[in-house]
């Protein structure tokens, strides 16, 4: 049997099913294989076979390999030696030597287990692949017994051939000295000695052989070491051994478990075997009756996963109610007293053991809160053989409760020992739960990346050949399909178009056509890569060729005839422009291939001509399509076209007229913008200075707006100059473009004729470049100058040594000098020559001087130097001599002048005391070239309105300030008398005097801030400039001036600082009806009557004329007019009217009151005398604002 189990073993290997899937696959690679274009070889057959056979056997090899290795691995684990633990009593060589011999017996014991195990299987991998239980518990619990009993099958128990048994049977029923290797179909079970358990022999020795025997799991199995924990004790002994002890066992239990759990790092499944059961008294009667099928099942409890020993007692009444509900057929069954005895007390005997089980589980196995309970599966009671003496727990307790000796009960001495409830106990439950172990997190975590990537790298693979597949079939049925569709869809199209004769230009007419052609698939799109191209399988160069013939047909026969066809009406329609009729002929003529052709200038100019004909966004897709299609057709030959013979004589003709120059001049401005040659700008020469608020363009243009780089000094030098001798000579070798009949001495070939063509066209570009830089000049003007401060925040920066001004003016010029740039820039390349040359050179230079030369050199462009030199000697090479230097020191001058202006108590004196540099500006302005005279124009007028401004703003101030007439004034005159008539209240005579007084608020107001502006040599004043400025204020608003000064001449005469006014009074008349009339003026009484007239001298306001009054006898029908206050005496004369008497200073005053009047005399000092009221009812505040 063992020969044929070999064999079928041989068949059903993995070498075996794997090589007939190689066969397989070899098969089909041969005789399918030139199905495809890449294995019609027989060569490329065998080669793609023996990789397969590599492949398989490399695959092969390395699986076989890994599974030696890794049973050798589990091997060499177990019998590596124990790590040495330290010795408990200093006994170190004693201790050394007994870990150093326990480790050995281990290390023997196994190997022979091993060695027995590898020649009873026959498949590789069974030691690694099983699940291995470990047996604990104290010595003699039964825990050999129980293995030797369970029914499993032990590929070892056989003869050793040297007359004992080799592990794996056991003897007898004797204690385990260190521990045994069961190695079963099932499983692989480990019982270790009790004393690893309790280690109460020599616990350094016991100690130091379980953490190796720990280690040595750990190390053999990493993965899984353990599948789950056996605890085997002997129910007897928990029933009678003293509490103490049973605890220190439940302790010692408990303390391995967590000791494998933590070496381990492993959640263990364990399983509480109670054996020897049948140590309890009465347990072989009552079990008596089972045969060997009943004695196999489980007599014991298993628990949820979620309780342990909580579930214990509810779990244990319920087997104490099976065995009653057993108890009376076994009573029924048997004969024997005795034995009927033993079996009525046998579920008290069980149901005694409750309590110190329940307590051994909840120590061995109970939850705490620092230690967390094992995972306990279920507890279980067996017996494997009946041996021993039976314990009576219920006569022990009454004999010690009554003092009476305890009948001994008979050895029980089976002649065949029985297992009981063991084979389903530990083949279904525990073996059925070998996966319940919880795996090292680590180990499980490698397993599973590396599954996950094997599978993943396995199904990414397939994945892949089948997309590549599949993208391959696609690939080749889309080409076909586009082919078929290009072509069909290019057939209609082409339908629809003329082909012969052409007589339009509608080039997006005709683009589907070239579109569709172009669809076609064309020899670039026949190149194949991947595994399609490695197996031959791409299909594209058999529909390539068809496709790129068309397309070359629908280039040259439907875009290349509408092409010639627009050049032909471009060049009727512009006959007479030159310039654009020579280049349309030359592309005319090129595309016609009566000319070289130049793909660059045909490119160009249709990619103009489309950009004019279909311009915007919208069309930008026709304009792109147009280009690649142009490109393919310069990209072949071009064929012979017959072109309009009469429309390029008419042509020919026309640009005749057109010199060479002119032409060459034409080919050079359009490519005048290259990148490195930048535009110059205002913006760019004033660089970061904020150059929109010094300078603006009149034109409203920006700043930024530039000259082009092509009419710069660098343009000039690095432009034109290097274009005109490769242009000159273009233009000679372009004789095909003017045909056969132009006389060839007229054409520039020599050089003497390339020259004057050089120099005309330098001609043409000065003249261009004359012609933009005047506009750009003239029209640079100075921003405007906002305010006081802005004037003199820009005149300070135009007159720094920075100064922005100076720096544009120094920019500007340097390109107006392009000739003595070019001529520098040249002499710097001439001198690095000159000084790597010999010295014989250098000897004979010296011979050439200037003045050996026989006429005086013209420089290229020197007439635009010439053109600009005044600007340039104005400003001199960096802008620091004369006479720039001068400019600015008149602005130096003038920014100081406005700068003075708001700190002056008089801005009047000050332009008074100065020469006017606004005015000084202005007279340089004409002496001096553009745009320096339209600048200096700007800032003498902006001067001058600015000085203008601070005058006029100065005079407003001081008008309002605290000390300004503005205030007072109004407070003194509005709505008081004598300057209202019908006012109540009256001006204080001191208000009066501050007001008008010489040196009064109106006086020195006018005196320092009004005077320089006003001429007053006149009867009426008149305001005049000063020094350029005009006057601040205007004739209406000085009237108010000059009246103050009459009132200050009349009111405080000779200049006297408070008001004075003397005259003499007498009544001169009186009507007939009034017999007396006495004018009263203070203390002075005035009277006429017949017998009497009395007159009086009157000083005002000295003497008290507050209470003034005319009084008339018979009196009036009225009260006397009577008026008090300190203008009294003018509310009294101003009843009156006041005449001219016989000389200047004589006046006459009647009262008329009703037919009443009296008249009085009046001598005054003066012509004017101050009792005439509307002088000061007239006058009003004056406004300056």
């Amino acid at each position: 049997m063992s020969n044929l189990d070999g064999l079928l073993a041989m068949l059903v290997g993995r070498w075996t099913t794997s090589f007939a899937g190689l066969a397989i696959a070899s098969a089909l690679v041969w005789y399918l294989g030139p199905l495809m274009p890449a294995l019609r070889d027989p060569l490329a057959r065998a080669g793609l076979i023996a990789v397969f056979v590599l492949v398989w056997a490399a695959v092969n090899g390395v699986l076989t390999w890994r599974r030696r290795q890794r049973d050798r691995a589990l091997a060499a684990g177990i019998l590596e030696a124990a790590p040495e633990g330290p010795p408990a009593d200093g006994r170190h060589g004693a201790h050394r030597a007994e870990i150093t011999e326990e480790t050995a017996k281990l290390k023997e014991r196994l190997r022979q287990s091993l060695a027995l195990l590898r020649k009873a299987k026959g498949r590789r991998g069974y030691l690694y692949e099983q699940p291995w239980f470990l047996m604990i518990g104290p010595p003699g619990a039964g825990k050999t017994t129980a293995l030797t009993q369970c029914g499993l099958q032990f590929p070892l128990a056989q003869p050793d051939g040297t007359g004992g048994m080799a592990p794996g049977s056991i003897a007898g029923v004797g204690g385990t000295r260190l521990c045994d290797w069961w190695f079963a179909d099932e499983a692989v079970l480990i019982d270790t000695a009790g004393r690893y358990t309790t280690q109460d022999s020599d616990r350094s020795v016991d100690r130091a052989g379980w953490l190796a025997f720990l280690d040595l799991l750990r190390r053999t199995r990493p993965r899984q070491p353990l599948n789950g924990i056996l605890v085997v004790i002997s129910l007897a002994d928990v029933g009678t051994i003293p509490a103490a002890e049973r605890m220190s066992h439940a302790l010692a239990i408990r303390t391995r478990i967590k000791e494998v759990s933590d070496r381990l790092k492993t959640r263990l499944p364990v399983y509480a075997v109670f054996s020897k059961a049948d140590r309890i008294a009465g347990f072989t009667e009552f079990f008596d009756d089972l045969d060997q099928q009943a004695r196999q099942q489980v007599w014991g409890m298993t628990f949820p996963l979620a309780q342990g020993v909580e579930a214990f007692k509810s779990e244990f009444d319920l087997l104490i109610d099976r065995l009653n509900s057993r108890l009376f057929e076994r009573l029924q069954a048997e004969r024997s007293p005795d034995r009927r005895v033993a079996i009525a007390s046998f579920p008290l005997q069980i149901a005694s053991l409750e309590a110190p089980l329940s307590e051994f589980l909840q120590a061995a196995f109970g939850d705490t809160r620092l230690d967390p309970a094992p995972l306990l599966r279920g507890v279980y009671l067996t017996s494997g053989t009946q041996e021993g003496t039976p314990i009576d727990r219920l006569t022990g307790m009454l004999a010690r409760t009554f003092e009476v000796d305890q009948k001994r009960a008979p050895d029980l001495r089976p002649v065949v020992g029985r297992a009981y409830f063991i084979g389903r106990t530990l083949r279904e439950v525990i073996l059925g739960e070998a996966l319940l172990v919880s795996f090292d997190p680590a180990a499980a975590r490698r397993r599973r990346v590396r599954r996950l990537a094997g599978f993943s790298a396995v199904g990414i693979a397939t994945l892949a050949v089948c997309l590549l597949l599949w993208r391959n079939e696609s690939a080749n049925s889309a080409a076909i399909a586009r082919n078929q569709l290009a072509l069909d869809t290019y057939r209609q199209t082409l339908a629809s178009v003329p082909l012969d004769p052409v007589n339009d230009d509608n080039l997006p007419l005709i683009l589907p056509v070239l579109e569709a052609a172009a669809a076609l698939p064309q020899p670039a799109d026949a190149k194949t890569s991947g595994i399609g191209g490695f197996l031959g399988l791409g299909q594209g160069s058999k529909v390539t060729e068809a496709g790129r013939l068309a397309y070359q047909h629908a280039l040259q026969q439907v875009l290349l005839p509408r092409l010639i066809w627009r050049l032909e009406s471009q060049m009727r329609s512009h006959l007479d422009q030159p310039v654009f009729l020579y280049e349309a002929t030359r592309v005319y003529l090129m595309l016609g291939n009566d000319g070289p052709l130049d793909t660059n200038l045909v490119a160009d100019w249709m990619q103009l001509d489309w950009s004019m004909r279909y311009p915007g966004p919208a069309m930008q897709p026709v304009r792109d399509a147009l280009s690649r299609h142009l490109t393919a057709l310069l990209a072949s030959p071009l064929p012979n076209v017959p072109l309009d013979g009469g429309l390029v004589r008419m042509a020919r003709s026309a640009f005749s007229r057109m010199t060479p120059a002119e032409r060459a001049y034409s080919r050079i401005r359009p490519t005048s913008s290259p990148a490195d040659v930048i535009a110059w700008s205002p913006a760019t020469a004033l660089g970061s200075t904020d150059a929109e608020s010094l300078f603006v363009r009149t034109s409203g243009r920006p700043l930024t707006d530039s000259i082009p780089g092509f009419f710069t000094a660098r343009g000039f030098r690095e432009v034109l100059l290097p274009a005109l001798a490769p242009t000159a000579k273009q233009i000679s070798d372009e004789s095909w473009v003017l045909g056969p009949q132009t006389d060839a001495t007229a054409s520039p070939t020599d050089a003497q004729n390339v020259q004057a063509i050089e120099r005309q066209v330098i001609a043409l570009y000065a003249k261009d470049y004359e012609q933009r830089w005047d506009v750009l000049l003239n029209d640079i003007g100075l921003a405007p100058f906002r305010d006081h401060m802005d004037t003199v925040q820009k005149l300070y920066v135009m007159a720094s040594p920075q100064s922005p001004m100076r720096d544009l003016l120094v920019s500007i010029t340097q390109q107006l000098q392009p000739a003595h740039a070019a001529a520098q820039a040249a002499a710097q390349g001439n001198g690095a020559k000159t000084a790597k040359s010999d010295p014989q050179t250098s000897q004979l230079s010296g011979i050439f001087t200037p003045a050996a030369a026989a006429t005086p050199t013209v420089l290229p462009g020197q007439e635009i130097d010439d053109y600009y030199r005044p600007l340039v000697d104005f400003t001199g090479p960096t802008g620091q001599a004369a006479p720039i230097a001068g400019i600015f020191h008149l602005l130096n001058q003038l920014q100081s002048e406005l700068a003075q202006l708001p700190n002056a108590s008089s801005p009047s004196g000050v332009l008074q005391n100065s020469q006017d540099p606004a005015q000084l500006l202005l007279a340089e302005a004409d002496r001096q070239p553009q745009p320096v005279a339209h600048w200096l124009h700007q800032i003498s007028d902006f001067g001058a309105s600015t000085l203008a401004g601070d005058a006029h703003q100065a005079v407003a101030t001081a008008f309002v300030s605290m000390d300004g007439p503005s205030k007072l004034c109004h407070a003194v005159v509005d709505g008081h008398y004598p300057f209202n008539p019908r006012a109540h209240s009256e001006t204080p005579i001191s208000s009066f005097t501050k007001l008008f007084a010489p040196g009064g608020v109106l006086d020195s107001y006018f005196k320092t801030q009004l005077a320089p502006y006003v001429n007053t040599s006149g009867s009426t004043w008149h305001v005049q400039g000063v020094g350029g400025v005009a006057a601040p204020v205007t004739d209406a608003q000085i009237v108010p001036f000059q009246q103050a000064a009459v009132i200050r001449n009349l009111y405080f005469p000779s200049g006297a600082p408070i008001p004075s006014m003397h005259f003499t009074i007498r009544p001169v008349s009186i009507d007939p009806q009034s017999k007396k009339v006495v004018l009263a003026l203070g203390q002075s009484n005035i009277a006429w009557q017949a017998s009497s007239v009395q007159d009086a001298s009157i000083t005002w306001p000295q003497d008290d004329l507050e209470n003034d009054s005319l009084t008339f006898t018979p009196p009036l029908p009225t009260q006397p007019l009577t008026v008090q206050g300190p203008w009294a005496i003018f509310r009294l004369f101003s009843a009156a009217r006041l005449e001219r008497g016989n000389g200047p200073t004589h006046y006459f005053a009647t009262f008329h009151f009703g037919d009443r009047q009296a008249n009085f005399a009046i001598e005054t000092d003066s012509a004017i005398t101050p009792l005439y009221w509307h002088v000061l009812q007239s006058f009003q505040c004056p406004v300056v604002q």
